[in-house]
């Protein structure tokens, strides 16, 4: 009767450890907040540049901002008003056929970056004597 007893009061002593897992499983759908959605081309003209752009999806109306950089130098500057999905073009000067990118920022995020050219890298390191 002594063991039962004890074993009682040990049962009794662990009973609220246990937790029911099964329970909180299913926390419900989480809500995606709503961002801008958009893709574009970057082609290239005689002295210039035309950027087409296609808003597939906007959170709210804003602008895009259109960074034109020549290297790593800000070259020119843009800013488009978009209230709804659809597809806006832009035009850049080009100086030479040196390497220029596009920049588009969304309320200062940048959304996506297009480029014309290629990228002065610098040159690899040489090989050790030994090699």
């Amino acid at each position: 009767m002594n063991y039962l007893r004890w074993l009682l009061l040990v049962g009794w002593l662990l009973l609220p450890g246990c937790r029911y897992t099964f329970l909180p499983l299913d926390p419900g759908r989480a809500t995606l907040p709503d961002r801008t959605s958009l893709s574009g081309t970057l082609e290239t003209t005689e002295r210039g540049a035309v950027a087409r752009l296609t808003v597939r999806r906007i959170a709210e109306p804003g602008y895009l901002e259109l960074r034109w950089y020549k290297g790593d130098q800000l070259f020119q500057e843009r800013s488009i008003w978009v209230e709804q999905p659809g597809t806006f073009e832009a035009r850049f000067e080009r100086l030479d056929d040196g390497y220029y990118r596009l920049m588009v920022l969304v309320q200062n995020s940048p959304v996506l970056q297009l480029e014309v050219g290629t990228p002065l890298l610098p040159p690899p390191p040489a090989l050790p004597p030994d090699s």
